[in-house]
């Protein structure tokens, strides 16, 4: 395949005379560009934007807003001007659609972590992100040493296999086999820190304890309340 990436240069120009795409299906809100305009201000602007040959803008709608917000006179711009019109519709969605990928939750926990501990600032992150998402979710929560197997506690519940109930209640049993997972995607561990914020606020515990016991309260069929 013929690369289309030969003689690409980068201009630099005032982020004022780029033409924002009308019809742009990312949206940037408020919050993000004061972040994006912080980024650029302290790591510096190392990601240019790309235009047409009319200067419209393919990627970085954002970045352009930030570099405006910011009091930018010049950004890196890459004109695209060896691609057609519908080339350059295509790129547009395709570079906002393979951008979107998930997080390796325990990588992203590692490196937040290693950041907070250094006393590093991490733009685009709120501190209720930070809270959850740099925390070892795993280290309150002893896998080896969980008692209570879900199901056999909705089984005793209903006075069905009594023996085995009581057997089940005795032992332990690893969380991950109970509940068949031991992964989530990154854009619900905010939804999970809550969870568990909520169901240590319901039972008055905490952690491990918290846990068993609002399933056990769940089990018996009692209010949320």
């Amino acid at each position: 395949m013929k690369s289309k990436l030969k003689d690409i240069k980068i201009q630099y120009l005032d982020p004022r005379t780029l033409v924002p795409y009308e019809e742009n299906a990312k949206k940037h809100d408020e919050d993000q560009i004061r972040d994006l305009a912080e980024a650029i201000t302290k790591r510096g602007f190392d990601q240019p934007i790309t235009v047409d040959a009319k200067m419209v803008i393919i990627t970085g709608h954002g970045r352009r807003e930030a570099a405006i917000f910011a009091g930018l006179a010049q950004v890196p711009v890459i004109v695209r001007a060896d691609l057609t019109p519908n080339e350059v519709r295509a790129k547009r969605l395709e570079d906002n659609r393979l951008a979107s990928t998930d997080y390796d939750a325990m990588k992203l926990q590692k490196e937040l972590s290693k950041l907070i501990e250094s006393d590093m600032a991490v733009i685009g992150f709120t501190d209720r992100e930070l809270s959850v998402l740099a925390r070892d979710m795993t280290a309150d929560m002893n896998v080896d040493g969980l008692i209570a197997d879900l199901h056999a506690e909705t089984e005793r519940q209903q006075d069905e296999h009594d023996a085995i109930s009581a057997t089940v209640a005795g032992g332990t049993a690893r969380i991950t086999d109970v509940l068949g997972f031991r992964e989530i995607p990154m854009a619900d561990a905010i939804d999970v820190g809550d969870m568990l914020a909520h169901m240590e606020d319901v039972t008055g515990l905490a952690g491990v304890q918290a846990f068993l016991a609002y399933a056990k309260k769940i089990a018996r069929g009692e209010s949320d309340e």
